[in-house]
C-alpha cells in the first residue's frame, strides 16, 4: 500500500502467479535477513528495534491523525474535541515512549531505528515528489488532446549489415505503409560500405527500399542518428520512424560477445519530437538451437505465403453445465465452421472498443482448449458485466473478418 501511494518503488506493487507481492517479500526477506545478520540475531537488539520501530509507528499515526482533524477545522463540539484529545494523547504517549526507547536501548540495537529512520523517511519523501514530477509531465492537458496533425510518415531502417534481421525489419517497415521507406547506413569503414552497397543492389528482396550511406567520420553512431533524424524531420508535418534491428543472442555470451548499439542508438532518439526509436529483436539463439529460419529473403513483388497457425489457448474448462438453453449443442471452438451456426463456449481473453470518433463496436475474443474465436457486437460500446477472464456462452452465424472466423452480432450469455 505504501508503495502504491508513491512511497516506494512501484515494483513491490507487483503481483506473482499465486497473486502474492513477490516483490515486496523478496524485499522484507532481504531486509530482515541483513538485520538479523548485522544484530548479531540477539533476541534483546531485535526486540529493541522492533519496540522501537512499532512505537514509531504509533507516533506518527497518533500525531498524523491529530494533524487531520486540526485540518479539518474543528467545530468545537464535544466530540471533535475529544477525538482531537484522543490522538493527540495517543500521539504524545508514542512519542515519549520511543525518546525513552532511544536513549536508553541506544546501544543495543536502537541506534538503527535512530539513524535509519529519518535517512528511509527522506528517502520515501524523495520517491514521491519524483512520481509526483512525473504524473504532472505526463498530465493530458488541453492543448495535447487534439492530436498534432501530421501530413507524412517516414520510415528508416538503419542498417549495418545485410543479414535475415536486417529483411525482416525491411520486411515489418512495409507493413507500416511509410509514404518513404528508406534504408540508411552509416558509414565507418569504406570497405565495408561498399560491400553492403553491392549486396543491396543484387537483392531482390530489397529492389524498392533505397539505400542511403551516411558519412559518419567521428565514430559516434547516435549522434549520426540523431542527426539524421533531425535533418528528416525538419518539416513540422513529418514523423519519423526509426527500425533498429537487434540480433538477440544468449543472455550470457550474447553481452560478452556482442555490443548493445541498438539501445545505444534508441536512448538518445527517443528525445525527439516526432520521431520514434524502435527496436526490432531477431533471435538468433533460435536458430542456433536448430530452430526454422526466417523465410525473410524474398522479393517484394512475390510474397511469401504464410500459413497461419490458430495458437491454443491454455484456459480453465468450467466444469459447471452452462444454463438455459447453452445446454445443448456446445461446439469446441475449433468445429466452428465459416457459413454455419455454432453455439460456443470460451474464457474472455481479450475486448476490444472501437475509438470514440468511430462506429460503436465492441469484439471479445473467446478461448476454449481447443481454439479461438471473436464475438463482434455492431452499434455497442460496451457489454454490461463482462470482463477479461469471465466465461461467456454465445450463438450466431460463423462469418470471417481479415481471415479469423467471427460471429457478428451473436446472442450471448455471460455464465461466470
Amino acid at each position: 500500500m505504501v508503495a502504491k501511494d508513491g512511497f516506494l518503488p512501484k515494483r513491490l506493487t507487483q503481483r506473482g502467479h499465486r497473486l502474492a507481492f513477490s516483490n515486496g517479500i523478496i524485499f522484507i526477506t532481504g531486509g530482515a535477513s541483513i538485520l538479523v545478520i548485522v544484530s548479531g540475531a540477539s533476541i534483546t537488539a531485535l526486540a529493541a528495534i522492533y519496540a522501537l520501530a512499532v512505537f514509531v509507528g504509533f507516533a506518527i499515526t497518533g500525531l498524523g491523525m491529530a494533524r487531520k482533524t486540526m485540518r479539518e477545522k474543528v467545530s468545537g463540539s464535544r466530540k471533535d474535541l475529544l477525538r482531537l484529545a484522543l490522538h493527540s494523547l495517543s500521539g504524545g504517549i508514542a512519542l515519549i515512549t520511543v525518546v525513552i526507547l532511544s536513549a536508553v536501548k541506544f546501544f543495543e540495537g536502537t541506534w538503527i531505528v535512530v539513524i535509519g529512520t529519518p535517512i528511509v523517511a527522506a528517502l520515501m519523501l524523495n520517491f514521491n515528489r519524483q512520481y509526483m514530477r512525473e504524473r504532472e509531465a505526463l498530465l493530458l492537458t488541453a492543448s495535447h488532446q487534439r492530436a498534432t496533425s501530421i501530413t507524412r510518415h517516414d520510415v528508416s531502417v538503419l542498417v549495418d549489415n545485410l543479414d535475415l534481421a536486417t529483411i525482416g525489419a525491411i520486411r515489418y517497415a512495409r507493413s507500416l505503409n511509410p509514404r518513404h521507406l528508406n534504408a540508411v547506413h552509416f558509414v565507418i569503414d569504406d570497405r565495408w560500405a561498399e560491400t553492403i552497397s553491392a549486396g543491396w543492389a543484387e537483392n531482390a528482396a530489397v529492389s524498392d527500399v533505397p539505400l542511403i550511406l551516411i558519412d559518419c567520420p567521428d565514430r559516434r553512431l547516435p549522434n549520426a542518428a540523431v542527426d539524421y533524424a533531425i535533418r528528416s524531420t525538419e518539416n513540422n508535418g513529418v514523423e519519423l520512424t526509426l527500425l533498429l534491428p537487434r540480433r538477440s543472442y544468449s543472455r550470457f555470451l550474447g553481452r560478452i560477445l556482442h555490443d548493445q548499439t541498438a539501445e545505444t542508438i534508441a536512448a538518445p532518439i527517443s528525445q525527439l519530437e516526432r520521431v520514434v526509436a524502435t527496436i526490432v529483436p531477431f533471435d538468433v539463439e533460435r536458430i542456433l538451437d536448430g530452430g526454422p529460419r526466417r523465410n525473410a529473403l524474398v522479393a517484394p513483388n512475390e510474397p511469401a505465403r504464410e500459413v497461419k497457425k490458430v495458437a491454443v489457448a491454455k484456459t480453465q474448462n468450467a466444469e459447471t453445465a452452462p444454463v438455459g438453453h447453452y445446454n445443448e449443442n456446445i461446439l469446441p471452438i475449433s468445429n466452428a465452421t465459416w457459413r454455419r451456426r455454432a453455439h460456443v463456449r470460451g474464457q474472455v481473453t481479450a475486448i476490444r472498443t472501437a475509438p470514440s470518433g468511430g462506429a460503436p463496436k465492441v469484439e471479445v475474443e473467446i478461448w476454449d482448449s481447443t481454439g479461438g474465436i471473436t464475438l463482434q457486437f455492431l452499434g455497442r460500446r460496451e457489454i454490461a458485466g463482462l470482463e477479461v477472464g469471465s466465461t461467456l456462452c454465445a450463438e450466431g452465424m460463423v462469418g470471417e473478418t481479415e481471415g479469423s472466423l467471427t460471429i457478428l452480432n451473436p446472442s450471448y450469455e455471460i455464465v461466470i
